[in-house]
């Protein structure tokens, strides 16, 4: 693993950009990304830089391999970011589920993966605005997603709510290919498939938003079957 470049840029409903830079982000783990000083004076967090201002459109971008970025408020996921590998972005900035109005304090995360990991990581948004993300490190065998932020399974995470949207990245084309469940799926509590969130390689491009419909209760658990 190794220390890569991590750019991005968060648009406002007011037409500013608040453009982001990190040219050391450790690959495999969350870490923080702040504006670019070229543009905006000196690095700050987002939500130091712009408060007020409300995000309704982002694209964040890593060297070889990403498996998440979100906004971090007061120990929360605020709102969840688009991610890419460089150079692979599109049409970007995209839409974010809800636009959000930053505060002082606020946190851009990003979790950088290298080009043949086998991390996999399951973004949610559900009917009540909260935005959960689930992740394992090695996609290999029959494994099971967890909460980054308290390590919970699904049900004891989102008891009593209901995905609306989601989306699933993992590492390279390859390994992608060795997910014999075709995705993460949702499993209730007798271990029986409710839904499923197709598994996609940020290289190939951002990773967008697919309308589900999970009810999510005690005991429900993420799975990934896949191939060594």
């Amino acid at each position: 693993m190794a220390d890569v470049i991590c750019t991005g840029q968060l648009m406002c409903s007011d037409g500013s950009v608040i453009p982001l830079l990190r040219s050391d982000l450790a690959e495999g783990t969350a870490e923080t990304v702040s504006t670019d000083a070229v543009y905006t004076v000196a690095a700050s967090g987002v939500g130091d830089y712009g408060p007020g201002k409300v995000v309704t459109h982002a694209d964040i971008q890593t060297l070889n391999g990403v498996g998440f970025a979100y906004i971090l408020r007061q120990g929360l996921i605020l709102t969840i970011l688009p991610v890419s590998v460089l150079g692979t972005s599109g049409n970007g900035p995209y839409p974010l589920c809800t636009p959000v109005r930053l505060q002082a304090g606020d946190l851009v995360y990003v979790m950088a993966v290298t080009a043949t990991a086998r991390t996999a990581s399951i973004s949610c948004y559900t009917a009540s605005g909260v935005y959960r993300i689930f992740s394992i490190a090695t996609a290999n065998g029959d494994v099971e997603p967890v909460d980054i932020i308290t390590g919970n399974s699904l049900g004891n995470t989102l008891q009593g709510d209901r995905i609306v949207k989601a989306f699933c990245t993992a590492g390279p084309v390859a390994n992608v290919a060795k997910i014999d469940s075709g995705g993460a799926l949702a499993l209730n509590e007798k271990g029986m498939p409710i839904g499923v969130i197709p598994c996609n390689s940020p290289i190939n491009g951002v990773v967008e938003w697919s309308s589900c419909n999970i009810p999510v209760q005690l005991n429900y658990t993420w799975r990934i079957a896949s191939t060594s």
